[in-house]
């Protein structure tokens, strides 16, 4: 879930004006600059370094390694002290036998910094931020300010929602009572099949759409019955590509019943004609990381989006799989190529917004938001939902879904398959 905290803006002006005052009293600043990733970070010395300018100081930029982890060393040598102020960045490079030596010599030489009144910006990642106290408890006294970038990424649970999971059926999104009326269609059809060997392909694409349809109603026991019934079926008349497709479907029943290892078992027993599909191989991803092992996740669903790249659900399900890893930089790309391959969806920049938001980038945010919108005709309130929960109010933004619910807009079962909510809404979805 989102949590409120300072905006980007706002970090900017108070380290600007932190410095402004040291500049001007001629004394030190020490700032911890906390950036939970490269992009937040690049953007942020960015904006700085152009107030930084403004006061007439120039920028000398330090990056510690193994060879030189002695940070005050390297200001002093530089020289400028009274004209330059100092970003630097690498503290975890530092070297030595445990990788800890930038810390030791912070340390070491902290009164150095005070002595010759050093204005320096300490560009930390998120394990350095954890190390510095620990490793360098005396340079931390020695602070002046902490500034966090980006928003907490914390989600409601280490597995992502059932609905990032592809099925074989590509239908467009329907109301609840379109559903039914789809539903009971189908039922129909499958009714006045007759019982004979000509109908046997019908009666399974029937049985795998039901299985579908009621997945989405969120009868999932209709739904495993009428998919397990189409592959007992498909088995005995030989048909491979039908039920591995229908195989597919039963593991993603499977997963949202929280049973990973019984769908990871159904992937990895899948016939050899599914080796090349890359739905399988995504949703395998979804699996392989519910049971928490990304690394390999990762490999399968790279896998994925080489056997099929078209495919916009591959782009934009490892996006998602990249967020609930903690991945949001390494998430955009994914989204980004999603948006390039269907530039009407809506689905694409909302999740971008989400990443930028993770990321403390409103700017960024608010302007895939505004893309969204100009997506969207039928779902502007579920972009006004996620506009609000990552833009405003989370409060608001559960309030706004629970009347879409009570209209009848959405189902409790859309919101809880829905990764988009459950990045932006977190745990506030128990209250829906």
């Amino acid at each position: 879930m989102l949590k409120s905290g300072k905006s980007f803006d706002e970090n900017i002006l108070t380290l600007s004006g932190e410095l402004e005052l040291a500049i001007r009293w001629k004394r030190p600043s020490l700032l911890l600059v906390i950036c939970k990733s490269k992009l937040s970070q690049n953007r942020a010395e960015k904006a700085l370094e152009k107030s930084i300018r403004k006061l007439g100081q120039g920028i000398v930029r330090i990056n510690v390694d193994a060879g030189h982890p002695d940070a005050a060393r390297l200001i002093l040598e530089g020289g400028g002290l009274d004209r330059s102020i100092f970003f630097v960045s690498n503290l975890d490079r530092g070297g030595g036998d445990d990788g800890k030596n930038a810390y030791r010599a912070l340390n070491i030489y902290r009164e150095t910094f005070v002595d010759q009144a050093v204005r320096c910006v300490f560009w930390l990642t998120l394990s350095e931020a954890s190390n510095l106290p620990k490793c360098a408890p005396d340079f931390w006294a020695f602070r002046h300010r902490v500034v966090e970038f980006a928003s907490s990424h914390g989600l409601t649970g280490k597995n992502l929602p059932a609905g990032v999971l592809i099925w074989h059926i590509q239908d467009p999104p329907d109301t609840p009572r379109d559903l039914l009326e789809r539903t009971r269609y189908r039922e129909e059809l499958l009714g006045q099949l007759p019982d004979e060997p000509e109908s046997v392909l019908s009666r399974i694409e029937l049985l795998g759409a039901l299985g579908y349809l009621y997945w989405k109603l969120g009868e999932n026991d209709k739904s495993w019955k009428a998919v397990t019934d189409g592959i007992l079926l498909a088995g005995k008349h030989k048909l491979p590509q039908s039920k591995t497709q229908l195989l597919n479907s039963l593991a993603i029943l499977s997963y949202e019943k929280k049973e990973f290892q019984e769908a990871f078992k159904i992937y990895t027993e899948i016939p050899e004609i599914g080796r090349e599909d890359g739905f399988l191989w995504m949703n395998l991803a979804v699996v392989t990381s519910a049971l928490g092992r990304n690394s390999e996740a990762v490999v399968h669903a790279r896998k994925a989006l080489r056997l099929q790249p078209a495919d916009v659900r591959l782009w934009n399900t490892m996006g998602h799989l990249y967020i609930w890893m903690g991945k949001i930089d390494e998430a955009i790309p994914f989204f980004e190529k999603a948006a390039g391959l269907d530039r009407a969806a809506l689905a694409h920049p909302v999740a971008l917004a989400v990443c930028y938001s993770l990321l403390g980038l409103r700017g960024e945010a608010r302007r895939e938001i505004l893309k969204a919108r100009r997506n969207s005709d039928v779902e502007e309130a579920y972009v006004n939902i996620c506009r609000e929960a990552m833009l405003g109010s989370l409060e608001t933004g559960l309030g706004m879904l629970k009347a879409v619910l009570q209209q009848g807009q959405m189902t409790r079962i859309d919101v809880e398959r829905d990764p988009v909510l459950n990045e932006v809404l977190g745990e506030l979805l128990a209250e829906v």
